[in-house]
């Protein structure tokens, strides 16, 4: 079984080289995650995993349980801060071990993984996907469903069911049906329901999967 804070520690520490590239005016820029800039993003992979367990039941409380509501207020909170602080703080938590209340060190990996292309893809600033991490977070992606799955548009299992998923750049393959082929970056982003061009998923199954994608976000609160 891979070890997944050797991979945790090298994302947070290229990220944080990566973020040090941008200029003043791309923190502000809209990520691809509703209503949270660049920054907030940012804030949010910084703070999310180290927020004391008592600090999240009591924010979880006061927003009345609204699980998408508490973690993008914490977002946009944390994201007042200065670029260069957020920055800082990332370096000091690249060797962290801690995880948020309810997640495993594996959601951590995920999380940070996919909140990249949030924060990379509107910037046009796109780089090769880790394979090794890539594959861990797809394949966790792909099993979320029920309670868990109500952080995203649509539920990541009820997205991918009944198709073929296969990463054109990346040893990785899921399921059976209709087949979609794509990049590691677009399959992700497909399997999370965002965005993607008609262009970068080809293969019998791409329309549905991208019909489902667009439905997803449509219904999103």
């Amino acid at each position: 079984m891979v070890e997944v804070g050797p991979l945790i520690a090298a994302e947070r520490r290229a990220l944080a080289d990566f973020l040090d590239t941008l200029a003043p005016e791309d923190w502000e820029v809209p990520s691809l995650c509703p209503a949270w800039r660049v920054r907030d993003v940012v804030a949010h992979i910084v703070h999310g995993p180290i927020e004391p367990p008592a600090g999240t039941v009591l924010a979880l409380a006061r927003g009345g349980f609204r699980v998408n509501h508490v973690v993008a207020e914490s977002a946009r909170r944390w994201g007042q801060q200065e670029p260069a602080t957020l920055v800082r703080r990332l370096r000091e938590i690249v060797d962290d071990q801690r995880s948020p209340l309810f997640v495993t060190r594996t959601h951590v990996l995920a999380d940070l993984i996919t909140h990249e292309l949030d924060i990379r893809r509107p910037l046009l600033r796109p780089r090769p996907m880790p394979p090794e991490a890539f594959r861990i977070t797809a394949d966790l992606m792909v099993g979320v469903g029920g309670p868990l799955a109500v952080v995203f548009a649509r539920s990541p299992r009820s997205t991918v069911d009944g198709l073929r998923l296969v990463a054109e750049d990346v040893d990785w393959s899921h399921g059976d049906g209709p087949e979609v082929r794509g990049s590691a970056e677009a399959l992700l982003l497909a399997i999370t329901a965002r965005p993607v061009e008609r262009g970068e998923l080809t293969g019998p199954g791409a329309s549905t999967l991208l019909t489902r994608i667009s439905r997803g976000r449509r219904d999103r609160v």
